[in-house]
């Protein structure tokens, strides 16, 4: 007989190690891609690297915009598949708890995921 999943009753637990550094991680990556200040004149990063080669800030541009439309799509596609997982276990459309693990899944996108299997007791 298969094992009962975990009922979390409207319940967020918050990522731990070794899940909260790459949720972090990938937040950080995802802020820096929708910052356009990252890569433009008077940064650090353009001072001190695009400013060298003309192509260099083309490349920049191109990546950043990769980055934010595969991260933020991608990301906001594994939340709404979240939806389910967090019905399934007694979450609660809307409620207080399903608004933090979607935050959460939106910014660490999948290993929220392998992190959440293991708080409900599906993945050791």
């Amino acid at each position: 007989m298969a094992a009962r999943p975990k009922n979390l009753n409207d319940t967020y637990i918050a990522p731990t190690y070794p899940y909260l550094k790459p949720i972090i991680v990938c937040g950080v990556i995802m802020a820096l891609s929708a910052r356009r200040e990252v890569i433009s004149p008077g940064s650090p990063l353009y001072d001190h690297l695009l400013s060298r080669s003309p192509n260099a800030i083309k490349t920049a541009t191109w990546i950043q915009n990769g980055l934010f439309y595969f991260l933020f799509g991608g990301h906001a596609i594994e939340s709404a598949m979240f939806t389910k997982r967090l019905n399934d276990h007694g979450v609660r459309l809307f409620s207080v708890s399903w608004f933090k693990w979607i935050g959460t899944c939106f910014v660490g996108g999948n290993f929220v995921f392998k992190y959440f299997d293991r708080a409900v007791g599906k993945a050791a």
